[in-house]
């Protein structure tokens, strides 16, 4: 059973102090559960520099780790500035006992490291983690306790840990929380903690350990009593949150998809009632003309928001494909600089900048499906001269406009782009053009009635991407018109493009008007 998410729920500091860990925390609902573990799992090979570096070499697992609803749930005891060490699926079959322990990298008495671990998979109480409340204050490991009576790993049990913990606190005791798939648990990073899997499947949980920049990550040699650490030899770490501290920590890149993003189509899901957030990945990799690109559609349910302000450095278009949202956007993480709320329907667009804070909610009464696109080109430096943030109130209007490629509705520089440019369509039933290859990606939106793509008829919604230099064509079919977006990510203009404008230009003379771009 997979408990519905609650986006942006915090652990305060206050309430991870007096025990060392809190939660259960609902954080994935049962569909993102399926999409994270089927990506985790995807990784090829071992991580580079140790067992724990999937943070730093896998985009799939860099993902989760930097997701904004968990980077809430550790910031109240780090603070904004927050790096990631670790990532790590963590497999129990039937019956394995994980001992009470302290990770070793984490156990320096004066704290400032968190840990979240997140049921995946076969979740419940019975396979979840155990706590030994207050631990995190003893100033001692669990590990050197043993080692100084003699306990080995395999004669450790819940008795001779609660025997060891009652020397610093009477009262001692064992706790295990009450934890399903998609619930996150948070806890200090010297506290300790154990696991006995006493279901009858495989449980899979992800294993997120975070830090203070200012704190020194060092990479164990032996886990046995004295623990023995690599003198020079870092391990990688990758900022998620603020900045790091590279004469501290070996701070590394975050990483990047290798795997090109293929011509095609995708369909959106219907926008129906369901959990509060669901997601629908389309695409992530990279294009003759970006680094990395993500595009997933979203459904979200009135009232809801999927995340608290928060930013990012890819860039950002978001279109409301049907139900009505509100848009946040602000210069800072409070909402309060430069704070702008726009309220948005179907076929009105968004493009948010590098960094800007944002997040949206569900302003109507029925679902709210939304589609975004993301981008990076790291490595290259960004142009100077880029466009802010726009609200593109398009849907009225494409829902009523004539046969013919309309003007520009976007245009310009961006961080990443040497040209962003959207415009809108409609194809007359049978209308459309031939197969040509462009030098940028095209993305288009298909809003209103079918068309035929690729060698295949789709009826709307649907999201085409076509990466530059890829053949792409379209034609209408059915009865009615059909209607879309298209976003063109690149350099020059489209052949296509040019006729929009030329055609805008010469309605604009015969007008009188400028246009707006």
């Amino acid at each position: 059973m997979v408990r519905p998410s609650h986006a942006g729920v915090a652990v305060t500091k206050d309430a991870l102090e007096p025990e060392g860990y809190a939660g259960p925390v609902a954080v994935f609902d049962a569909e993102e559960c399926a999409r994270i573990l089927s990506g985790l799992r995807a990784e090829p090979g071992k991580p580079p520099a140790w067992f724990k570096g999937w943070a730093a070499s896998s985009p799939a697992f860099h993902r989760v780790g930097s997701d904004p609803r968990l980077l809430e749930l550790v910031r109240p005891a780090l603070g904004d500035d927050i790096v990631l060490w670790g990532a790590s699926l963590i497999v129990k079959a039937e019956s394995d006992i994980h001992p009470f322990h302290t990770d070793v990298e984490s156990m320096a008495p004066d704290g400032g490291f968190v840990t979240v671990w997140i049921g995946l998979e076969n979740t419940d109480r019975s396979s979840g983690l155990k706590f030994v409340p207050g631990s995190h204050r003893y100033g001692i490991t669990m590990q050197e306790l043993n080692h100084r009576v003699g306990v080995t790993r395999d004669a450790s049990t819940d008795e001779t840990t609660l025997a060891a913990a009652r020397q610093y606190d009477a009262a001692a005791r064992i706790l295990q929380p009450e934890v399903h798939d998609g619930e996150a648990l948070v806890f200090d990073g010297r506290v300790w903690h154990g696991s006995h899997n006493q279901t009858k499947a495989v449980r899979t949980a992800l294993l997120l350990q975070y830090a203070r920049p200012d704190r020194p990550v060092r990479m164990p040699k032996t886990f046995s009593w004295p623990i023995a650490f690599h003198e020079r030899k870092k391990p990688p770490v990758v900022v998620v949150s603020g900045t790091g501290q590279p004469a501290v920590n070996r701070i590394v890149a975050a990483p990047r998809r290798s795997k090109a993003v293929g011509n095609g189509v995708h369909l959106l899901p219907p926008a129906r009632l369901g959990p509060d957030l669901a997601s629908f990945p389309h695409f992530w990799g990279r294009t003759p003309v970006l680094t990395d690109i993500e595009g997933h559609s979203s459904i979200l349910a009135p009232g809801g928001s999927p995340h608290p302000l928060h930013q990012h450095l890819e860039e950002e278009i978001l279109v409301v494909v049907s139900g009505t949202a509100e848009l946040h956007v602000a210069d800072d993480a409070a909402g309060t600089v430069n704070a702008e709320r726009v309220r948005m329907g179907a076929g009105d667009f968004a493009y948010y900048p590098a960094r800007l804070f944002h997040t949206l909610s569900n302003a109507g009464d029925t679902p709210l499906l939304y589609t975004m696109l993301k981008w990076i080109n790291a490595g290259k430096l960004p142009n100077r001269s880029a466009a802010r943030r726009a609200f593109v109130k398009a849907g009225a209007a494409i829902g009523s406009a004539a046969p013919g490629i309309g003007a520009p509705l976007f245009e310009g520089r961006t961080r990443w782009l040497k040209r962003l440019q959207a415009h809108a369509s409609t194809l007359a039933p049978g209308a459309g053009y031939a197969p040509h290859a462009d030098r940028h990606d095209v993305a288009i939106l298909l809003l209103s009635g079918s068309v035929e793509t690729l060698g295949r008829e789709v009826t709307a919604p649907a999201l085409f991407y076509h990466p530059a230099n890829t053949q792409h064509g379209i034609r209408a079919t059915g009865t009615a018109p059909a209607r879309y977006l298209a976003f063109e990510l690149g350099g020059r203009p489209s052949p296509l493009a040019i006729l929009a404008q030329l055609q805008q230009h010469r309605a604009n003379r015969a007008s009188g008007t400028a246009p707006r771009l």
